[in-house]
């Protein structure tokens, strides 16, 4: 194999892993779903080599795991890790929020009021993917803002499951995208203020009002219909 043919696998193997993340992180592969790698092959136009290797990554970020016969499915994510990931989630946002504080101006403010005008031009059930990432950005930008590159490393895989509990939440439960964006302009608001005690709550009551209504979900039926997680 030579260089351009190393970098050429390299690159299908990234684009596999971030398609297939993507689809299980929106909700469009489901838990418990089979993941077939001729048909993930087939259908990003790759060979099976790079399906293959995305998928092994993916079962090291706990987002797809083997089966009995040695394929890939879709994991499920229980209802402890759910809430063990959020409690970490709350400690790390609350302080990537606290550490951005002294370097908000006019510019990272502009940024953040554009995301937000942003994410209420997609309050539609039916855009709820492009809000949560929208979303994401909103929270990126403060992450980088805070100078602290541990955070986004740390906050990923965290952020990673809030996603996908977070637009099944939406999914299923529509006046949640409305409160999503009220939460996160009441985080803008508090640091527009250059306020660090209600930096601190504004994201405190957003997280904690997610975990919440995501603890209440799987709680019932519905929950167990859309997560598979166990309790």
């Amino acid at each position: 194999m030579n260089a351009n043919d190393k970098r050429n696998a390299v690159t299908a193997q990234d684009f596999a892993y971030r398609f297939i993340k993507e689809e299980i992180l929106c909700f469009r592969l489901q838990p418990n779903e089979h993941l077939s790698a001729l048909e993930l092959a087939n259908r990003l136009e790759v060979s099976r080599t790079p399906i293959r290797e995305a998928l092994s990554r993916l079962e090291q970020d706990g987002l797809v795991t083997k089966g009995g016969s040695g394929g890939f499915y879709v994991r499920p994510i229980s209802l402890k890790e759910i809430v063990d990931a959020y409690r970490i989630r709350e400690v790390l946002e609350v302080q990537a929020a606290l550490e951005a504080l002294p370097f908000v101006d006019d510019a990272l403010l502009e940024r953040l009021r554009h995301i937000l005008a942003e994410c209420e031009a997609l309050l539609d059930p039916d855009k709820y993917v492009e809000f949560l990432l929208a979303i994401r950005r909103f929270q990126a930008e403060i992450v980088v803002a805070s100078g602290n590159g541990f955070f986004e490393q740390v906050m990923t895989p965290i952020i990673d499951r809030a996603r996908l509990v977070g637009g099944m939440l939406i999914r299923v439960h529509a006046p949640r995208q409305r409160q999503v964006y009220d939460e996160n302009v009441a985080i803008f608001e508090a640091l527009e203020k250059r306020d660090a005690a209600l930096v601190e709550a504004s994201v405190r009551r957003h997280v904690q009002n997610a975990r919440e209504q995501v603890v209440k979900l799987l709680t019932n039926d519905t929950g167990n219909t859309y997560l598979g997680a166990s309790r």
